[in-house]
């Protein structure tokens, strides 16, 4: 099944049964749900380290790239935890070809100190290809919507969050997580719940 930017949040609240399988990509079997290889959108951001980043730099690495709030307590962590895990399964050549990008939903809150610190916690200061990104809120909206993510729906989320009201999810925002090859092309979308073997398998079949 292919499907397009803007049906990536209803395809996550929906319909998880269909980022179980596998599709093809040529002769190469990928995990996730197809995404036609249609080109990532492009933007440039500071990482935690005070670096700009800009994706379409990035072309030549796979790229692993999702979205996160540091005071997320189930989604977000579990994302980060799979990604380091992901990143523990491929070899020194393999680590060279991959980058991992985690774009916050929560501009005002997740400064460099507090994406630095998502990061500590979660090992992931190590890892040189690790970039926590974030921006005034006029550069990241642009970006979320070309990756199928509603402001609105955003800011909403994060407040149940920080306010501590408790109140359920209502989008499942952070739950994207994008695999991109290394011309640029989006190629599958998976769940924070991916198999970090799994991916690390077809990160392998996508930088040959």
């Amino acid at each position: 099944m292919t499907i397009t930017r803007r049906n990536v949040v209803l395809l996550l609240a929906a319909t998880p049964v269909l980022l179980s399988g596998c599709v093809g990509g040529g002769d190469a079997k990928l995990t996730g749900t197809d995404l036609g290889k249609t080109a990532a959108p492009n933007f440039t951001l500071l990482d935690h380290r005070g670096s700009p980043v800009q994706l379409s730099a990035l072309n030549g690495q796979v790229i692993v790239l999702t979205f996160i709030f540091t005071n997320c307590v189930d989604i977000c962590p579990v994302t980060a935890s799979n990604i380091r895990a992901t990143y523990e399964q491929l070899s020194d050549e393999l680590r060279e070809k991959v980058a991992f990008v985690a774009v916050t939903v929560d501009p005002e809150r997740d400064t460099a100190a507090a994406l630095t610190g998502f990061s500590e916690k979660f090992d992931l200061t190590g890892v040189p290809q690790w970039h926590a990104l974030t921006g005034t809120r006029a550069e990241l909206e642009p970006v979320w919507i070309s990756y199928g993510i509603d402001p609105g729906a955003v800011a909403e989320e994060v407040e149940s969050h920080t306010s501590g009201s408790g109140r359920p999810y209502q989008l499942s925002h952070t739950d994207a997580v994008y695999l991109i090859d290394p011309q640029g092309r989006e190629r599958t979308l998976l769940r924070s719940s991916f198999d970090p073997e799994a991916m690390a398998k077809d990160i392998k079949t996508l930088s040959k």
